[in-house]
């Protein structure tokens, strides 16, 4: 069976499946508020957010990275995250440490008092008072971009129902692409948060190539005009799947787990659950919208009259 008269048998019963973005949303919900019951955050802050230390080290001879936290704890600096990089020829280890900060000589002579010849190669700290604003900073970032993003969508369609649609879209493709962080332990960083950010972007993209095929154009029947954007979108997402994948192999093979890794796979989990939530979800939600099942906020623009 081709793919497109598979869609055309699901286009026929397309309203039942409206509960796979709907129980995708609430499952990463219910992950996110897991966390924040556990840990009293919803995502685990790196440096840049919550302050500390970040220590890059190089150790002669063979270790696990277990080690050095068990190293670390012992001299009383517990919650520390060890990952190691490799550059070149060298491979470094790298030690994150919450707050209070620490000095180049106390995180040598924490490894050299467990027995480790190491050489502290860098060394960056961040208070927790600095932290804090950059994280009050990129929450303030973060609405603002959403809210353009909804007025924009809301002036460009002047319908409620479909520009509605765009938002929670968008919105669940960020709740869950938060939920596979929390899932795989990707920290909340300047990377990561950017990477949130270009989620908005690309899950735009796609419900825009939906919404204006549905909504705008009227040549051709419904199923045809969906049909096309399926295609379009799918191709689009595929794009950024597998170069985002690419990023990943390419980042992970060179430097092992770095900032670049958390980049790409945020933006893989976002893209693949932008597939289902926007062309079953979405998707369903204009169809029923075309077929006049939400006539009663059939159009915005009677809300506000000069947008007319």
């Amino acid at each position: 069976m081709n793919a497109e008269k598979y869609f055309d048998r699901v286009y026929e019963d397309f309203d039942r499946y409206l509960w796979i973005p709907v129980a995708m949303i609430l499952l990463a919900s219910g992950v996110l508020g897991f966390n924040y019951a556990t840990t009293g955050e919803f995502l685990a802050k790196g440096t840049d957010f919550s302050g500390g230390s970040e220590i890059q080290f190089d150790i002669q001879g063979d270790f696990q990275n277990s080690e050095i936290e068990q190293a670390f704890a012992e001299a009383g600096r517990t919650q520390t995250d060890v990952l190691t990089q490799t550059t070149g020829n060298q491979t470094l280890t790298i030690v994150e440490l919450p707050p209070p900060t620490i000095d180049e000589e106390e995180a040598a002579n924490i490894l050299g008092d467990a027995g480790y010849e190491a050489e502290v190669i860098g060394l960056r700290t961040i208070s927790a008072a600095v932290s804090s604003q950059f994280f009050l900073q990129a929450q303030i970032a973060f609405v603002l971009a959403f809210t353009t993003m909804s007025l924009v969508i809301f002036i460009a369609f002047k319908d409620l129902t479909p520009s509605l649609a765009v938002i929670i879209a968008a919105f669940g493709d960020i709740v869950f692409a938060s939920a596979g962080m929390a899932v795989l332990g990707i920290p909340l960083t300047l990377g990561s948060l950017a990477a949130l950010l270009m989620l908005i972007g690309y899950s735009v993209d796609t419900d825009i190539v939906l919404s204006t095929r549905v909504i705008k154009r009227n040549r051709g029947e419904l199923k045809k005009r969906m049909w096309s954007s399926v295609k379009t979108g799918t191709t689009m997402s595929m794009g950024g799947i597998g170069g985002f994948i690419l990023l990943y192999a390419i980042s992970y093979l060179m430097v092992g787990s770095s900032e670049l890794t958390n980049i790409a796979a945020v933006m893989v989990i976002g893209l693949l659950a932008d597939m289902p939530i926007t062309w079953l979800g979405n998707a369903v939600i204009l169809k029923k919208y075309k077929e006049g099942e939400f006539e009663r906020f059939r159009r915005f623009e009677e809300v506000i009259p000069s947008w007319k």
